[in-house]
């Protein structure tokens, strides 16, 4: 394990340079270079960044030393370690998503703050319009408007405004969940353990619905405000008689809606991808009417709103990781005893929706076998057929090339007619065949006589018939759902051998036994 070892110190020592040599952090958003918690956030970002990316490289390293080792308890200890390293690393990334949403908090807090006049005057978005020519920095509550727009006009213009710190919230959450599901994606995508997957995908499904609803709501709020406003704005433009400045604004209002159009589907959102720009077109009215009114303090607020939205931009890729399906690959060993037992029973087969696998069928039984029938082999597996048999396979091949090997492996085990199936994303089919469907070829038929009503030891009178009738026959026993036993005895190539065998114990055991037909 000395190159393992040599792994973790290489870790270690890169974990420590990292945390003595951060690069120096700046502000994602300008005005909170003083505020000392948003500050070392983003430093604790950064270090959690680059221990992600040492633990990931301590990974691959690992899983290279994985891939070459040939002895069995070294390769187990280096997969051990591996888990360990991917729970860091998944745990590394969870962190990063706490701080992240911390950061954007913060972030999405300023903006609000300093949006629509709120800064300067917090119960602005709360106050009727002032009377008597008085300005606020809150543009819609400005005499004017409500001078110059009808009643229910201009109540629907408040109404918006009142609504405006809604998106961002909304937008804030989103946000949020997004950089959560880019973590999980990256974590779902790399890992090699099938637990983990399954966790993480299904918390990118849940996580995709929250956004896709988050989403949904603001479209519905932003087209109420954007609808209201651009009415609004557009009538007084109009009854002004600015027709250049109406033509300009419908310029780029369909311009905007050409570049949303173009990226609808390459980002996560379309919706959150338009809003700062209708935003910004919309801070655009704003900025020209308070220009034409006079009203310096709500341009002076407008100008620092377009300053904040000139720096957002939301081309979000879609995060659309493709399902994985993790395929247990396994060669055909033999053990003694057999690996399985009553309580660890040959498991049903499962079949993979995406995928190719090879498995070799050992034969086709009309009820289930005892596991001796099967020599020790494993990896087994069965199915209950559409025709109600159950059969049984052994191994799972990526290719046909090691199912060959496994065929020869089984046949020179003694198995009297194996055969190689496959299935193709979910699909059954037997090599050669066409029509992808099939059932297993011709089938040869072999014979066991199964004893019933016995303890855990078979009776001396049967036992003795079993000596003197079927000499070197293999007995089993396998235990019933109900706790009862049931004992077998076989194979046998001819139906009158195992029919003779039969009767005899029958003779001393008051009907007990049974022929039952195995199709190899």
């Amino acid at each position: 394990m000395y190159r393992l070892s040599q792994l973790f110190v290489t870790l270690f020592a890169v974990a420590l340079s990292t945390g003595l040599q951060g690069q120096q952090v700046t502000a994602r958003v300008a005005g909170l270079e003083s505020n000392a918690k948003y500050m070392s956030l983003l430093e604790q970002e950064q270090r959690l960044h680059r221990t992600e990316d040492s633990v990931v490289q301590v990974i691959n390293d690992t899983r290279k030393l994985f891939t070459a080792e040939t002895t069995d308890s070294e390769k187990e200890q280096l997969g051990t370690k591996i888990l360990q390293l991917e729970k860091e690393l998944f745990e590394i990334r969870n962190q990063q998503g706490v701080t992240a949403n911390e950061i954007g908090a913060i972030e999405q807090d300023f903006i609000l703050k300093n949006l629509n006049g709120t800064a300067e005057n917090p119960a602005a978005a709360g106050t009727p319009a002032p009377a008597g020519g008085k300005q606020t920095p809150n543009l819609v509550y400005n005499v004017y408007f409500k001078e110059n727009l009808s009643e229910q006009d201009y109540k629907a213009l408040r109404h918006a405004q009142e609504l405006e710190p809604l998106p961002l919230k909304l937008l804030g959450t989103y946000l949020e969940n997004y950089r959560k599901a880019d973590s999980l994606a990256t974590l779902y995508d790399t890992t090699a353990n099938k637990t983990l997957a399954e966790e993480t995908y299904a918390q990118l499904e849940s996580i995709g619905s929250l956004n896709r609803a988050l989403s949904d709501s603001l479209s519905h709020v932003w087209n109420y405000i954007y609808d209201n406003k651009t009415y609004a704005y557009n009538y007084l433009l109009d009854k002004m008689g600015k027709n250049e400045m109406l033509d300009k604004f419908g310029t780029q209002f369909r311009n905007n809606r050409q570049q949303i159009a173009a990226m609808q589907d390459s980002v996560a959102s379309e919706t959150v991808y338009g809003y700062p720009l209708n935003k910004r077109l919309l801070l655009g009215y704003e900025e020209a009417l308070a220009g034409i009114l006079g009203y310096t303090a709500a341009r002076d607020s407008v100008n620092k709103q377009s300053e904040i939205f000139g720096k957002l931009h939301y081309d979000l890729p879609k995060i659309a990781p493709k399902e994985r399906i993790f395929i247990e690959y396994a060669d055909i060993e033999r053990a003694s005893p057999s690996k399985y037992n009553a309580s660890n029973p040959i498991p049903e087969m499962e079949v993979y929706r995406q995928g190719t696998v090879y498995r070799i069928q050992l034969g086709a039984f009309t009820q289930k076998q005892a596991v001796s029938l099967f020599k020790g082999v494993y990896p087994l597996c069965y199915e209950k057929s559409e025709d109600g048999k159950f059969r049984y396979f052994a191994g799972a091949f990526r290719d046909a090339a090691a199912a060959d090997a496994g065929l020869a492996k089984l046949k020179s085990m003694g198995f009297r007619k194996p055969e190689i199936v496959v299935w193709r994303d979910g699909r059954f089919e037997i090599p050669g065949e066409t029509g992808g469907e099939g059932t297993a070829g011709e089938l040869s038929t072999l014979y066991r006589v199964e004893i019933a009503g016995q303890g855990e030891t078979i009776s001396e009178a049967i036992k003795e018939v079993t000596d003197s009738q079927a000499a070197g026959k293999e007995l089993s026993r396998a235990t019933n759902d109900d706790g009862s036993y049931l004992y077998s005895i076989g194979n046998f190539d001819s139906k009158e051998a195992a029919d003779s065998l039969c009767r005899a114990i029958n003779a001393v055991s008051q009907g007990s036994a049974t022929v039952l037909a195995l199709d190899y």
